[in-house]
């Protein structure tokens, strides 16, 4: 379907050419969507990808996939089925779908400190209720985490939480 594709997996293997590869995808999104989404789970998928490549695939695949496709995702994270978690929180997020959240509160105890952050920010854009209540426990420090934190780190991830849920309670108060 892309004939290039072993030199593009290739060049996917290092993060060097990160924008190129970004203006790439973005281009042969606008062009055919069919291929794209070819390119983008062949990549994703593809464990020789470098994870800063696959988390910018990432962060396309919810605008470009169909619902099986999060389904797949959701049942990979749920699973713990997918070496590259940070990139996988930032799939489902893209999907942008409130069948997300349970997996992911469920999983943020026990995730890394860059993990958290990631699900904080894919809690704040998801349409789900109850991610009200889940970032004021992270905000009020209610959480029992798995891993110790830093203080620089519990304060940050406070912070992404407040700031989270400002935006929330902005979109809840414009409809």
């Amino acid at each position: 379907m892309i004939d290039n594709l072993d030199q593009i997996r290739e060049v996917a293997q290092k993060d060097t050419f990160i924008n190129e590869i970004t203006v790439f995808v973005d281009n042969l999104i606008a062009q055919d969507k069919t291929k794209a989404l070819y390119l983008l789970k062949q990549l994703f998928f593809a464990p020789e990808i470098h994870p800063r490549v696959r988390y910018m695939l990432a962060q396309r695949l919810g605008k470009m996939g169909p619902i099986q496709l999060f389904q797949q995702l959701l049942s990979y994270f749920i699973l713990r089925k997918f070496p590259d978690t940070l990139s996988l929180i930032s799939a489902l997020r893209s999907f942008n779908q409130p069948e997300a959240v349970p997996a992911l509160v469920d999983y943020y105890p026990h995730a890394s400190y860059r993990e958290q952050l990631e699900i904080i920010e894919t809690l704040a854009q998801v349409s789900a209720p109850e991610t009200v209540e889940f970032l004021s426990q992270i905000f009020n420090d209610q959480i029992e985490y798995a891993n110790a934190l830093e203080p620089e780190q519990r304060e940050e991830i406070r912070q992404n939480a407040s700031s989270a849920l400002s935006r929330k309670i902005m979109r809840f108060d414009s409809l």
